[in-house]
């Protein structure tokens, strides 16, 4: 990793660390009427993970769902440049799109990065590249319909990861029901990882006689 993509990461991490202290004390209702302030990044332990199971899967094609303020997208991206992947980060949030862009910039990541803003569950199916590795990282009730999305687009030993499964304990229910969901589906393979606030990594293999 070079000296731009790590000083770019220790902008976001100084962020980090004066905000994660004031997110632990919300409550539910805090938390839903000020998210959008805060970068919630996945933090640097859950980034690295990400960055080197990327390094190790090389995937060809790479989804983000909530980019928020680009930090998972920068952990991404290096690891993407790194096997010649193209990532596709998805975004409602115009304003949160434009520091990512800026950022991903700053680092010199921008040729690996294509941020769309829009409706995650309206803009996946338009997607028609087969998806590789996946992040799922964005309000938590979206998690089972953004997966049931991704889930018929997704090739053969494909990734996707969730975060905030263990953490906040304010998401437990939302968390439970997404890895109960991904468990259920046919192909699945998943465990939750005690990394960060918590991972669920699943692995999907294409059942015999539907390989593309």
């Amino acid at each position: 990793m070079n000296q731009l993509v790590r000083s770019v990461l220790d902008e976001y991490q100084s962020r980090l660390d004066r905000e994660d202290p004031v997110v632990r004390n919300f409550d539910m209702s805090q938390y839903v009427a000020r998210r959008d302030d805060f970068l919630l990044g996945i933090g640097a332990e859950t980034g690295k993970f990400l960055n080197i199971l990327i390094k190790l899967r090389r995937p060809k094609m790479i989804l983000e769902v909530g980019t928020s303020y680009g930090y998972s997208t920068v952990w991404i991206a290096e690891a993407a440049q790194a096997v010649g992947a193209t990532v596709i980060s998805l975004e409602l949030g115009g304003d949160k799109v434009s520091l990512a862009k800026e950022m991903i910039a700053k680092a010199g990541l921008e040729a690996s990065v294509e941020f769309i803003v829009g409706d995650a569950l309206e803009e996946i199916p338009t997607l028609t590249r087969t998806i590789d590795f996946a992040l799922i990282d964005l309000w938590k009730e979206l998690y089972v319909p953004v997966f049931d999305r991704i889930y018929p687009k997704l090739g053969d030993a494909a990734l996707v990861v969730a975060d905030n499964i263990i953490l906040p304990a304010m998401h437990a229910e939302s968390a439970a029901k997404y890895t109960s969901h991904v468990r259920s589906l046919p192909g699945i393979e998943s465990v939750t990882v005690p990394i960060g606030s918590g991972i669920e990594l699943s692995y999907y293999a294409r059942p015999s006689g539907n390989r593309l």
